[in-house]
């Protein structure tokens, strides 16, 4: 409230107080810091459907791997496969599952599960890699 003799405002410890034009926080603005940080935008239908091509070429190079069967080492074929399976697992999560725009702590929880997940299916290849790779 002002005093009707003065300009200057009564403040209480909840406001911004205006000091040569500069603002003052307070405790209670403190707290809310991080909370207008700028947030990373959701994309675009334009951006859906770029990714959408993406996965359908490497879904297409994925199924050509299959048809070259004796033209291609079996080990050879197994690693593009799993490196083009990777890749469009990335795509998959990043943007349609919106881990690209998630909060850092859930993204680093689902990256550590999946890199656990793929150590333990590595160590079970590696164990019956004489069952499932060719020499």
């Amino acid at each position: 409230m002002a005093d009707p003799g003065t300009d200057v405002a009564e403040s209480n410890e909840t406001d911004i107080v205006p000091v040569d034009d500069a603002l003052v926080a307070t405790p209670d603005t403190v707290l809310l810091e991080g909370a207008f940080e700028e947030e990373h935008g959701h994309p675009g239908p334009r951006q859906y459907v770029l990714i959408a091509i993406v996965l359908c070429v490497l879904t297409a190079i994925e199924v050509g791997c299959y048809y070259l069967e004796g033209d291609l080492n079996d080990n050879l074929l197994i690693a593009m496969l799993w490196v083009l399976a990777a890749v469009k697992f990335f795509l998959v999560a990043a943007w349609y599952m919106h881990m690209r725009m998630d909060a850092p702590f859930f993204r680093r929880t689902f990256v550590t599960g999946i890199v656990l997940a793929s150590a333990v299916y590595g160590v079970m290849l590696l164990t019956f890699a004489t069952t499932v790779l060719n020499s």
